[in-house]
């Protein structure tokens, strides 16, 4: 339903041109029954005067997915005409990566998962959301100093920053933007919004390969994606901590449902066996039961591609490994060509915003 605009109301925008991608705020001056007449804003010491006919699309609450188009311009306001709903948006899928602990190969499996989903057709975005250790680029051998905290800043654009990774896959780096998503103000916020929503058309599947560990970020975006995935490995300590994050993630939400995949295992009867124990101390205790969504092998291959900066599912797409890595892509990657109520990065960018504003 759209939010009935009031005289004097502040509203968020972005638009359309390519000279004006940063998040607005414009004050309501009148309204009219064909359009809406604003005060000309400040942005950054001058005034801001959008060109006649540029499209402003709107970000303030019960405005989202709402156009409207500058109509006129004169000495102290401007105006546009009533926002209209867009079409239907193109639905992603946003999967999120965690670990308990770091050091069981949680990015090396985020960017091969990714790779095999590009390879059955989908276009895949990795954020790199580990603040600690964020290093996808340097891992594919990518070499570019942007990230979100430009992005947040106003500086550039997340089209602006997002990088051609191998293999059809796109990579954003998160690096220190990573940090101050807890503390961003609502025009920070939106221009992050305003991004993605433009990466939406052009994105089927979003990864985010998180930090590893309990902490607040971690917990916040593991809590927010549309599918979960918890990798851990065979050690009973990683096992522990696998399970704690479960635990953390059942608090907030009793319902969770992770996928759980065991990395670096002897055989498969280990990996099942890791697999059930974690399984049954979640049913047990934490009363949910994770989804099994594989396992992969100990190989050689592994830390040889790492030092190399060339994914293993790329260069040995035959070996055992990374056949597995693909059958859980096939798990993994249902199109949708329909937005999906609750999904999408529509419904993450708005579960996201609730989370950091109950902070």
């Amino acid at each position: 339903m759209l939010a009935v605009i009031q005289p004097g109301q502040s509203l968020l925008f972005t638009t359309n041109s390519s000279l004006f991608q940063d998040t607005y705020q414009a004050q309501v001056r009148v309204v009219y029954q064909d359009r809406i007449d604003l005060l000309l804003s400040l942005y950054r010491g001058y005034l801001l005067l959008l060109p006649i006919g540029t499209e402003i699309r709107w970000l303030s609450p019960g405005l989202e997915h709402h156009v409207s188009t500058v109509l006129s311009r004169e000495t102290q306001s401007w105006s546009t005409t009533l926002p209209q709903a867009l079409a239907a948006p193109h639905s992603t899928k946003v999967i999120a990566v965690g670990s308990g602990k770091g050091g069981v190969g949680k990015t090396t499996f985020s960017i091969n998962l990714g790779l095999a989903l590009s390879q059955l057709g989908h276009r895949v975005i990795l954020l790199d959301a580990d603040l600690g250790m964020a290093n996808i680029d340097v891992l594919l051998g990518l070499r570019s100093s942007l990230n979100l905290g430009h992005v947040i800043a106003g500086e550039y654009t997340l089209k602006e920053i997002l990088q051609e990774g191998p293999g059809g896959l796109k990579i954003l780096a998160g690096s220190s933007g990573i940090s101050s998503l807890t503390q961003l103000d609502p025009i920070q916020f939106n221009r992050l919004s305003a991004g993605f929503r433009d990466l939406e058309a052009d994105c089927d599947i979003l990864i985010l390969d998180t930090g590893a560990g309990i902490s607040e970020l971690v917990l916040m975006f593991l809590g927010v994606a549309d599918d979960l995935i918890l990798l851990s490995n065979p050690e009973p300590h990683a096992l522990m901590d696998a399970y704690s994050l479960i635990k953390a993630l059942a608090y907030q939400n009793s319902a969770i449902r992770p996928h759980i995949v065991m990395n670096r295992c002897d055989s498969q009867s280990e990996a099942l066996k890791s697999i059930r124990s974690l399984k049954d101390a979640s049913k047990q205790f934490l009363h949910l039961e994770p989804i099994t969504l594989g396992w992969l092998p100990v190989d050689p291959s592994i830390p040889r591609s790492i030092k190399a900066r060339f994914p293993l599912f790329l260069s040995h797409p035959h070996l055992d490994f990374s056949r597995r890595i693909l059958q859980m892509a096939q798990t993994l990657g249902g199109k949708t060509s329909q937005p999906v109520p609750n999904k999408g990065i529509f419904s993450f960018l708005d579960k996201l915003k609730r989370r950091l504003g109950a902070q």
